[in-house]
Parts: C-alpha cells; sequence; structure tokens
C-alpha cells in the first residue's frame, strides 16, 4: 500500500466582503453550523476561527437569518390579514402563547 502526499495550500481567513456576502448568503436559506461553513466556500474549522477572530462574520450569519426571518414574518403576517386562518393561527400559537 502505498501513500501519496496531499498539497497542502495555507488559506488566509480574512473577512473580506464576497467571503461575508457567503456567509449571510447561506444563513439566509437557512443553514447553520458546518452546513453554513460548506455552501460559504469554507471548511468548517475555518468558519468557527474567523467568527473567533473577525466578529463580522458572526453578525453576516446573524443578520442573513434575521432578514430572512422578517421576510417570511412578513409573508405570513400578509397572508393573515388577507383572511388565513392557517397563517392567523400559526401566528397566534408560535409568537402569541395560544
Amino acid at each position: 500500500m502505498t501513500f501519496e502526499t496531499l498539497p497542502l495550500t495555507a488559506r488566509t481567513l480574512k473577512a473580506t466582503e464576497s467571503r461575508l456576502k457567503a456567509i449571510y448568503d447561506a444563513a439566509q436559506l437557512g443553514l447553520t453550523g458546518d452546513s453554513l461553513a460548506l455552501a460559504a466556500g469554507m471548511m468548517p474549522i475555518e468558519y468557527r476561527r474567523l467568527c473567533d477572530l473577525d466578529p463580522l462574520a458572526a453578525l453576516a450569519a446573524q443578520k442573513g437569518k434575521a432578514d430572512a426571518e422578517a421576510e417570511m414574518a412578513g409573508h405570513l403576517r400578509t397572508a393573515a390579514r388577507a383572511g388565513d386562518a392557517k397563517a392567523a393561527l400559526a401566528i397566534l400559537q408560535n409568537r402569541h402563547d395560544w
């Protein structure tokens, strides 16, 4: 059995605009943790280190999640106001502790 060495390339961890956008987009889709990291083009350990080194990376993930949640809440509210009883019940059960 023979082993071949794999080329190792050290990647720099920087919160560039494109990397933050990739994190934001993945979080907006609802991805978290390792799935978010991989979808954003990073190894999971790279994503965790980047969040530790630069708070903007974690903020990009939080902002993506918040924006997606706000968008969906708006759609649900619009449906409830238009007479959708299931949407109204979902809001009452999940946000108003019915």
